[in-house]
C-alpha cells in the first residue's frame, strides 16, 4: 500500500500556529485553526485518504485513518528524523533537508492521537548522535511548539531522546561533558544466527567499527556466533511504530527512508557496526584501497583515541585533534573513509536487523517468529536531500510526501523517485530477500501505487525531478537508474 502526493507548490509553513489546519476538517478534534493557509496539513491528509484508509468514513467527523494499524489503548511511538542540531551557517532549507519537520509532524501526531484514543499514549523522537543537542534540534524543527499545543489542548503527548549516552560539545569540537542515562532504559536483543551480520563471521579477525565510539561494546556484542543490538525499551513498549523520516542520500547505505530510520531506534549508538576496519584487502569495507597507509594510520589513530573516555580533559583533547588530523586527510585526497562509499558491506545488514527487531522482538527482547507490533511509514521529502547526505545534504525542493505501511517498499519507491536503481542498493535489495525475520512477502513488482489520485504499478515510477538526485561521492557512477520509470509523478 502506496500513496505519494506530488506538489510542486508544497512548502513548509511557519511554527506560529502550532501547524495547526487552515481548515476545521470534520475529523479534526481540536477548535484551533490556522488564519494562514497550511498545505502540508492537508498533504498530509490526503495521503492518509487515497490510500484507502477508513475509505467508508472519509468525510466524516469518525474518520480514523490509522484505525487499520492502532486500536484505541496502543501505545505508539512516532519515529522521527531528528539527526542533529542545525549548524552554524547552515540554511534554513539545508536543515529542513535532514531532519523532519514540524509541518509533517503535526498531522501525523494528530491523527496517531485518533487512533489510540484517551486510554492510549503517542510519544515521538529518536536517538540522534551523540553530540546533538536534543533541546535545539527540538525548537528547530518547530516540535517544540507541537509539545506547547498538546500541552495547551490537556493531550498527553511526549517527545523522548532514546539516547543512553549523551555527549556535549565544547567551541573546538571537543567533548566537555557526557551524560549517561539509566542501562534499564535500553534492552539487548540478541538475533545471533539470525542476525544478517552473521554472514560476515567468516572474515578472519573482523574489526567491526562506528566512529567516535570506542570499541568494547562492538567487541562484546558482535563476534563470531553473537550479534546483539541495544534497543530503547519505550520501542519495544509501543503497539505500532510510525516512521516520519526524510527522503535523502546516504553515505553509508546509499538512502534514508523507513528502513535507515529504525537506526533512531536504538538506546546505545555503539551497538551499532558501521564498518570494518580497513579495505577490502585486510577484510575490511572502510575504504576502498589504503592509498600509501594514509588511511590506514588516520582509522588507527582513531580507534587508539577513542580507547580514552571522553570526559576526561585528555579525552576530549585528543579527540579535537583527531577531527582536525582526518580533516587534513581529507584534503589530501583520502576522500572516502568511515565505510562511506557503495562497497560498505556492513551498514545495510545493521540496518536490516534492525528493521527486523522493530518488528520481531518483544518488550522482553526475544525475538518470535511473527510481528509483535506494526511498522508503518510516512516519508517527507517535500524539501529533500542530495549529496553527502545523511548530514550535509544538499536542499532540493522535491514536493513529495508519500505513505507506505512495509518499510521496503517505502525504501524501493523511495530510490526510485530519487532516480536510483533499487537493486543497486543493498539494503533495499536484501530486503526482499529475507527468510528469516521476513519485512515483506511479494514481489515489488506487484505493488501498486496511487500518485495524487493516478494508479500505476511501483516499478513505473519515475523521479520526481527532471533530473536523478546526486548521490554521495563515494556512491557516485554506481547507484543510478538506467532506465527511468513510465509513470510521471509531476506535480498536482
Amino acid at each position: 500500500m502506496i500513496s505519494l502526493i506530488r506538489n510542486d507548490s508544497l512548502s513548509y509553513p511557519g511554527p506560529e500556529a502550532y501547524f495547526s489546519p487552515d481548515t476545521a476538517f470534520p475529523e479534526y478534534p481540536f477548535t484551533h485553526i490556522s488564519a494562514r493557509k497550511n498545505p502540508v496539513y492537508r498533504a498530509v491528509r490526503e495521503c492518509l485518504a487515497q490510500a484507502g484508509l477508513d475509505s467508508r468514513n472519509f468525510g466524516a467527523s469518525d474518520w480514523n485513518p490509522l484505525g487499520a494499524f492502532i486500536k484505541p489503548g496502543d501505545k505508539v511511538f512516532a519515529l522521527c528524523n531528528f539527526v542533529f542540531h542545525r549548524l552554524g551557517g547552515e540554511s534554513a532549507e539545508g536543515f529542513a533537508a535532514k531532519c523532519t519537520h514540524g509541518a509533517v509532524l503535526r498531522p501525523l501526531l494528530d491523527y496517531l492521537c485518533l487512533a489510540a484514543g484517551k486510554d492510549g499514549s503517542v510519544c515521538f523522537g529518536n536517538a540522534p548522535m551523540q553530540k546533538c543537542r536534543w533541546e535545539s534540534v527540538i525548537s528547530e524543527t518547530g516540535a517544540g511548539r507541537i509539545l506547547e499545543f498538546y500541552r495547551r489542548e490537556g493531550m498527553p503527548v511526549e517527545a523522548e531522546d532514546l539516547r543512553l549516552f549523551v555527549a556535549q560539545k565544547n567551541r573546538i569540537g571537543g567533548i566537555s561533558r557526557v551524560e549517561r542515562r539509566p542501562e534499564s532504559d535500553g534492552v539487548t536483543v540478541e538475533l545471533g544466527e539470525d542476525s544478517l551480520m552473521a554472514g560476515l563471521d567468516g572474515i578472519p579477525d573482523v574489526r567491526y567499527r562506528i566512529m567516535n565510539y570506542g570499541t568494547q561494546r562492538l567487541e562484546e556484542l558482535h563476534g563470531r556466533g553473537r550479534h546483539a543490538y541495544v534497543i530503547h525499551r519505550r520501542i519495544l513498549e509501543a503497539d505500532c511504530v510510525f516512521s516520519l523520516s526524510k527522503l535523502k542520500t546516504h553515505e553509508k547505505v546509499g538512502l534514508t527512508a523507513a528502513l535507515k530510520n529504525c537506526v533512531g531506534a536504538v538506546g546505545h549508538k555503539d551497538s551499532l557496526p558501521h564498518h570494518r576496519f580497513g579495505s577490502p584487502a585486510v577484510g575490511g569495507d572502510e575504504y576502498p584501497a589504503n592509498r600509501a597507509g594514509l588511511l590506514h594510520a588516520v582509522s588507527s589513530l582513531h580507534d587508539r583515541i577513542q580507547k580514552i573516555p571522553p570526559d576526561r580533559p585528555v579525552g576530549g583533547l585528543l579527540r579535537t585533534g583527531d577531527r582536525i588530523v582526518r580533516k587534513i586527510a581529507g584534503k589530501m585526497g583520502a576522500v572516502i573513509s568511515e565505510g562511506g562509499w557503495w562497497g560498505n558491506d556492513t551498514a545495510w545488514r545493521m540496518v536490516l536487523d534492525l528493521a527486523r527487531i522493530v518488528q520481531y522482538a518483544a518488550e522482553s527482547g526475544k525475538t518470535g517468529s511473527s510481528p509483535f507490533r506494526k511498522y508503518v511509514s510516512l516519508v517527507d521529502g517535500i524539501i529533500a536531500g542530495e549529496g553527502e547526505g545523511p548530514l550535509f545534504p544538499d536542499p532540493v525542493r522535491a514536493g513529495v510526501l508519500f505513505f507506505c505501511d512495509n518499510p521496503a517498499f517505502s525504501d524501493y519507491a523511495a530510490s526510485l523517485l530519487m532516480g536510483f536503481d533499487p537493486d543497486r542498493i543493498p539494503l533495499i535489495r536484501e530486503a526482499f530477500k529475507l527468510e528469516k525475520l521476513p519485512l515483506c512477502g511479494e514481489s515489488p513488482g506487484d505493488a501498486a501505487v496511487v500518485c495524487n489520485g493516478e494508479r500505476c504499478l511501483l516499478g513505473d515510477l519515475a523521479p520526481v525531478l527532471e533530473r536523478p538526485f546526486m548521490p554521495p561521492f563515494g556512491w557516485r557512477g554506481k547507484i543510478h537508474r538506467e532506465q527511468a520509470g513510465r509513470f510521471s509523478t509531476g506535480a498536482g
